[in-house]
């Protein structure tokens, strides 16, 4: 829980807290630039990747790509996970996150890391549409590299958590002509609510509402509370649809940058319309942990929380270890049928 003396002890004058979020975001990234980042590796043989594929073409812009990791062909079609990065909608890249050989194309998902337009370039919704449009390439030619277009699952950070948790939200069906419906989501640290990301804000983070540079002021063309219906439809609290796909929130409970309590709103919210959500919450972990290599590392200690939707009436949460295997045997249980046991 937030402490509300300490919240409100935050500056509010607009040039304190622009001053306040830059110290808040180069603490962030100098803490970042030190993690040792995914073991860097040549893919293996039965790993095919391939590079720049085109997708998109918004108008009078470069083409949108993605990278497209396949695994060893086998007589079934391969899961695939759409992987989308991070970066405050504004400076993300194909190439930052985990290392999508080993997660997971080296188990049988064919792996494909999605590109999208820059807030910087043109603003909200066109970042979702990008991911639309991959996901429709990645259905028109499913047929071609082996892939199981009516298994598709989203998986991000930050930024990338947001938009994957609208895609999946989105609903579409390939019958209609549009993109596949997505049948689980794994997001890491999202926003969820745009105009609550600083009052979920812990003591001493990130205070969007008044600083122009804010990452979200970007995205919208401005800042939230003077746009709340466009605020509201960029948010995954207020889109979830009747049926919504299975969705794992990822989060550390030390985040300067977007508060756990955002995470927690979409939780309740999932909860509350019957969908199934799990919310896994990193004991003394800041943003960008999936960057990293430490959750790969055995042993690693980043012990979690987590609290399930679908469990029996009167169950607490329980004490887990956020490892890879948790978020595959999620892809595992939703994308390949097989029972999740623990």
């Amino acid at each position: 829980m937030n402490d509300p003396s300490a919240a409100s002890a935050a500056p509010r004058d607009e040039a304190a807290v622009r001053v306040h979020n830059a110290e808040v975001t180069q603490r962030f990234m100098e803490g970042l630039s030190k993690a040792p980042g995914p073991a860097a590796a040549l893919p293996p043989p039965d790993v095919r990747v391939i590079r720049d594929m085109a997708f998109g073409h918004p108008q009078d812009e470069a083409d949108l790509r993605m990278d497209l990791y396949l695994p060893t062909p086998s007589l079934t079609p391969a899961p695939v996970i759409a992987w989308l990065p991070g970066g405050g909608w504004r400076r993300q890249r194909r190439g930052v996150g985990p290392n999508l050989t080993r997660l997971f194309a080296q188990r049988g998902y064919a792996m494909a890391d999605i590109e999208y337009r820059s807030s910087r370039l043109t603003v909200w919704p066109a970042q979702l549409d990008d991911v639309t449009a991959a996901l429709r390439h990645l259905r028109d030619i499913a047929p071609r590299y082996g892939l199981d277009a009516d298994a598709i699952g989203l998986w991000g950070s930050s930024s990338g958590a947001h938009l994957a948790l609208l895609a999946g939200f989105a609903g579409a069906r390939p019958e209609n002509g549009d993109a596949p419906a997505v049948r689980a989501v794994v997001a890491g640290y999202p926003s969820t609510d745009l105009l609550r990301v600083s009052e979920d804000a812990l003591p001493g983070g990130i205070l969007g509402d008044q600083d122009p540079d804010d990452p979200s002021w970007g995205l919208l063309g401005g800042r939230p509370a003077d746009l709340p219906d466009l605020a509201r439809d960029a948010s995954p609290v207020h889109r979830i649809p009747p049926g919504a796909p299975p969705v794992l929130l990822l989060h550390g409970d030390a985040d300067l940058v977007i508060g756990p309590a955002q995470a927690r709103r979409l939780y309740d919210a999932l909860a509350g319309a019957g969908a199934e959500a799990h919310l896994l919450l990193v004991r003394g972990v800041d943003h960008g942990f999936l960057n990293t290599a430490a959750w790969e590392e055995p042993g690693a200690p980043y012990r979690a929380t987590l609290r399930s939707s679908h469990d029996e009436p009167g169950t607490g949460a329980r004490d887990v270890v956020l490892t890879p295997g948790l978020v595959e045997r999620f892809f595992d249980r939703h994308l390949r049928g097989d029972p999740w046991n623990g």
